[in-house]
Formats: structure tokens, C-alpha cells, sequence
């Protein structure tokens, strides 16, 4: 599988990618009647989110989306692109370029996402850790914040790379956790968990 697309979110006007997720659904596109459609093998789900704290709301800024049909279900025919609904009141816009992953844009949405729960966040990704598979965890970013929030609000950020750079140490050191033994990689588990304020799969 090609390496995918991340989210991204900014905070104090630095851009991170969505490493974690742990809580209810963020943005769910089905919601405003859009079902993705998945045009390139970077992005399977067909959609890209852009989010950002503002006033300590979690909002959706942008969002690309690829909205259309496949002719006769896709049996070898051609993607016909279509002008996906509005959202918030946005209107879509048709992308620049000659190959466009995405072919609506949407700005400025300025959608309020009521979420719940835990969000990591990651930037300065480690090239060296590059796979050309899935969606790449926070281990593999320099620089990681966790961010709480309730119903939308933000209750805390705070940096926990520390936390992470122990947690990549291990993953380098171990990359098949073949040959630990069952009790520390329970020690290690637990203390992944006493880390952050709530449990993430940070080992995919």
C-alpha cells in the first residue's frame, strides 16, 4: 500500500500531521452527503482535512475531497469528477493544475467539530523512518504535542515528544518486538498508557 495522506492540524500557527486519534469520529464527510471516492493510491479514503485551533475550538479550515462516479460501477472505465454539496454554506471550489489529487477545495469552512477526546499531533517527520505503507505514527515525527479536547473545546495541549522519543528509541532498538520478553513489553505498554492522557495505538 503507498504511504497515505495525513490530516494536519495547526497550532500557534505551526502545522502538524494527525498521528493519533483517540475519541469520536472528527470530521465525517458522509454526514454532509458526500461519499469520497478513492482516485490515488496515496489517499484511499478521498479526503484530506485540514483543521486548526481557533479561540480553543477545534475547526475544519480545508478540505479536499474527490467527489464523482465510476462509469458501469468502475469496470475499467474512467472517473467522472462531480461538484460535491456545500458545507457550512461553502460552495467548492474546481482545483488549479493539470493533475489534481482532488477535485473539490473547500476554504475557509470554518466548521466547529465537536470532538471529544485525545489528538496527537506530529511534525518534523524522521525521513529515515519512511515506509511506503499506510498512515506513518507519531514515533516517527521529532516533534509530537497531545492535544484533550470536550465537545470541541480545547482542555489541554502540551508537548510530549520526550514521551515519544523514548517510544521510537525502543521501536529502532525492536522494530519486530521479536525477541522481548512478554513481561516487559507489558511494563512497556503500561507505560505508554501512564504517558498520555489517554491510549493510543502508537505502535502502527
Amino acid at each position: 500500500m503507498t504511504a497515505q495522506i495525513s490530516d494536519s492540524i495547526w497550532i500557534n500557527e505551526e502545522n502538524f500531521s494527525i498521528v493519533g486519534v483517540n475519541g469520536n469520529d472528527l470530521f465525517i464527510p458522509q454526514a454532509w452527503g458526500i461519499n469520497p471516492v478513492a482516485t490515488v493510491s496515496a489517499c484511499w479514503r478521498g479526503y484530506v482535512c485540514q483543521y486548526k485551533i481557533q479561540s480553543n475550538k477545534l475547526i475544519l479550515d480545508n478540505l479536499q475531497v474527490s467527489f464523482g462516479i465510476y462509469e458501469n460501477n468502475g469496470i475499467g472505465q474512467a472517473f467522472v469528477p462531480q461538484t460535491a454539496p456545500a458545507i457550512n454554506g461553502v460552495i467548492p471550489n474546481a482545483p488549479g493544475g493539470d493533475y489534481p489529487l482532488f477535485n473539490n477545495i473547500y476554504e475557509d469552512l470554518g466548521l466547529e467539530i465537536i470532538f471529544s477526546g485525545g489528538i496527537l499531533a506530529g511534525n518534523s517527520f524522521i525521513q529515515a523512518l519512511y515506509v511506503h505503507m499506510g498512515f506513518h505514527p507519531a514515533w516517527k515525527y521529532h516533534h509530537v504535542h497531545e492535544l484533550i479536547l470536550e465537545k470541541g473545546n480545547t482542555q489541554e495541549i502540551r508537548d510530549v515528544s520526550g514521551e515519544i522519543d523514548k517510544i521510537r528509541n525502543k521501536m529502532i532498538a525492536h522494530p519486530l518486538e521479536a525477541d522481548i520478553s512478554e513481561s516487559s513489553q507489558q511494563d512497556f505498554e503500561s507505560w505508554i498508557e501512564k504517558s498520555f492522557r489517554l491510549n493510543y495505538n502508537l505502535n502502527q
